[in-house]
């Protein structure tokens, strides 16, 4: 007589999903799976029937040096040769990434064939953690079970660094909902609305911003001042707030009392510098002469966008100087988006930016971190956008805060 073993795969409950934190998480997840990717990690779950799914589920592998190949092909074929950041198409780059030990690629697999791939970059020194560039093959797009892909993704990421990265975002479309949803899912709540910042198949597009941390971040980590906040970041906090229970604020109308004459000097000890690569991007930075004061970003020509904005000076009138040039080379390049993060607790900068056109569209606890204090501080996202902005699929959280935020999206 010939049998057949019964195999059954543990169930995860949909009550059990959305965590609120990383630990949450990983308590579900990490006795489920044999999170091995050096042999290849099997998703051996199930999720309840809200979820049920009888599309494929891969086997999660870690990406060596010479799979850059399949992971630059992957890209230009996910995204028909469009995909802004090119250092992803270029297979050189790509395995120099996964050669170093600040990024991470993963790829399913199906049958031995490589169906699309995820990545995470990591901050050590600030403890931040970055996961992003989920693509999947044509042909397997509508076949692969995305959802326990990016779950068996998260739960290898955040369980290997769990003592080394405190913190993780993610930036995800808005074109259509499916990328928030599985977020969602893993417990990412949307805390910044990024009108019109990228361009995709040559159409522009507004992100979401998310992130998780672990438990202690928030209640250990996270810096016990007060934010103390300008009117138009008001929203953005309390929508963070209803999340996170982030506690005591102080709202202010800072008067800037700004000296000219030295803002004058200053301009006059102004110093700009600019590096170019191959793949479109420019690295600004700007100075003043005598003093450690500093102001850079990036320029993703691209997609005509300036991110990745990080300053520090030792007054408002530097900062004035700053934002002044910063405004004069928006113009320059036809800049359609750009961003900032300000810290909570410097409202002077805040109206500032504000005063400069500048609009708080995000509130994100525990983003920068402080070596010297041991200790995370609350930012406020500012952002600035041109043209009309398309229509967009945002989850409630997401919604809610657009809707807080009075951006008008144009109606599907």
């Amino acid at each position: 007589m010939i049998s057949q073993e019964i195999i059954q795969y543990p169930v995860i409950e949909y009550s059990k999903l959305c965590p609120n934190s990383i630990d949450e998480f990983l308590e579900i997840f990490e006795d489920i799976l044999d999170l091995d990717l050096e042999n290849g990690m099997e998703l051996d779950f199930l999720i309840d029937t809200k979820l049920e799914s009888d599309k494929l589920s891969p086997t999660l592998v870690l990406a060596k040096p010479k799979d850059a190949k399949d992971i630059a092909s992957i890209c230009k074929e996910c995204y028909d040769g469009t995909y802004p950041y090119k250092e992803i198409e270029d297979e050189r780059m790509v395995k120099k990434m996964i050669e170093s030990s600040n990024n991470h690629f993963i790829l399913f697999e199906i049958n031995g064939d490589v169906a699309g791939c995820f990545r995470c970059a990591l901050d050590f020194e600030h403890k931040k953690g970055y996961s992003g560039g989920f693509m999947v093959k044509k042909k397997y797009q509508q076949v692969l079970d995305v959802t326990k892909s990016i779950i068996g993704s998260y739960a290898w990421m955040w369980k290997t660094f769990k003592k080394k990265i405190l913190m993780w975002y993610c930036e995800n479309r808005t074109a259509h909902g499916a990328s928030q949803y599985i977020t969602s899912v893993c417990g990412i709540n949307t805390v910044a609305f990024f009108p019109n910042k990228d361009v995709f198949y040559d159409q522009v597009e507004s992100d979401v911003m998310g992130v998780i941390y672990r438990e202690k971040t928030l209640t250990k980590y996270r810096d016990r001042k007060t934010p103390v906040l300008i009117k138009n970041a008001l929203d953005s906090f309390l929508h963070c707030d209803n999340i996170y229970d982030l506690g005591a604020f102080q709202l202010t109308s800072p008067d800037l009392n700004l000296d000219y004459d030295k803002i004058h000097e200053l301009q006059k000890a102004f110093r700009k510098d600019l590096i170019t690569d191959k793949y479109g991007y420019g690295y600004h930075q700007f100075f003043i002469r005598g003093t450690k004061s500093y102001f850079t970003f990036l320029h993703t020509s691209q997609i005509q966008n300036f991110e990745k904005t990080k300053y520090h000076v030792d007054s408002l009138e530097e900062l004035y100087v700053f934002l002044e040039e910063f405004l004069k080379r928006m113009n320059e390049n036809t800049i359609r988006y750009s961003e900032a993060f300000v810290s909570a607790f410097s409202p002077e900068h805040q109206q500032l930016f504000y005063e400069f056109g500048f609009r708080a569209r995000g509130y994100v606890p525990c983003w920068s971190y402080n070596k010297t204090e041991n200790k995370f501080e609350d930012y406020v996202v500012f952002n600035y956008y041109e043209g009309d902005v398309p229509q967009a699929e945002l989850l409630p959280k997401g919604q809610e805060l657009v809707d807080m935020l009075s951006v008008q999206i144009k109606p599907i």
